[in-house]
């Protein structure tokens, strides 16, 4: 990569790391082009040498948040050699995305949602550019399940539907959180992920009384 190249990505990466601290507490529409020059320390017609419009910047600012999210993930993940506990961490990782002692991540949470899924959000017709970012965290999940396996902890039988059950667990804690977000947090979300996980483990692992200490 030529030293012009990296410049570029670098100065792109700068404009999306201060577009996402404004839209992660004003959100899109509250956030103006200015504002995240400024934030970024380049004038607005420099700016747009990078990013052709708010809508751009608004998904590099989004790859950059979900960068970050998975950074944090696997460093967490590495710290820890125990598939279940791993799982469970992923769990804990998600929920902390709607903490709201975190106002900063559940907003652009909510953010990413509503314009990925009204028709006149900026990602709506976009949502590819982020799908395979996100399909990394079913790989991620994948890969725990096969490792569980191999360690003789979660049933072989679960290999064949290894890619249906990251997709469904990952899918149960998106639907849980928008829920959560929807009913302005009126019910225990921790509770709630904390019964399903328990529930979720016994049926993948070999041995749920050994696992657990609850069976006679």
């Amino acid at each position: 990569m030529s030293p012009i190249v990296v410049d570029r990505v670098k100065k792109e990466q700068k404009i999306a790391r201060a577009a996402l601290k404004l839209f992660s507490t004003k959100g899109f529409r509250g956030t103006n082009v200015g504002r995240i020059a400024e934030e970024a320390g380049i004038g607005k017609g420099t700016l747009y040498e990078y990013f052709r419009s708010k809508s751009d910047i608004f998904l590099a600012a989004a790859r950059e948040w979900i960068e970050q999210f998975q950074k944090r993930f696997e460093s967490r993940l590495s710290e820890i050699q125990d598939p279940i506990q791993q799982l469970h961490a992923i769990a804990r990782m998600n929920v902390e995305l709607v903490d709201p002692l975190d106002p900063a991540n559940a907003r652009m949470t909510v953010e990413v949602i509503r314009q990925g899924m009204l028709e006149d959000g900026v990602l709506h017709g976009r949502r590819y550019e982020l799908r395979d970012m996100m399909l990394g965290m079913q790989k991620i999940v994948e890969q725990i399940l096969y490792g569980g396996i191999s360690k003789k902890i979660f049933k072989p039988e679960i290999a064949r539907d290894a890619s249906t059950i990251a997709a469904n667990f990952l899918g149960y804690l998106d639907g849980i959180m928008l829920h959560s977000i929807l009913s302005e947090n009126h019910f225990q979300l921790k509770e709630k992920v904390d019964l399903f996980m328990a529930t979720l483990i016994r049926e993948l692992v070999v041995d749920p009384c050994k696992k657990n200490g609850t069976c006679e």
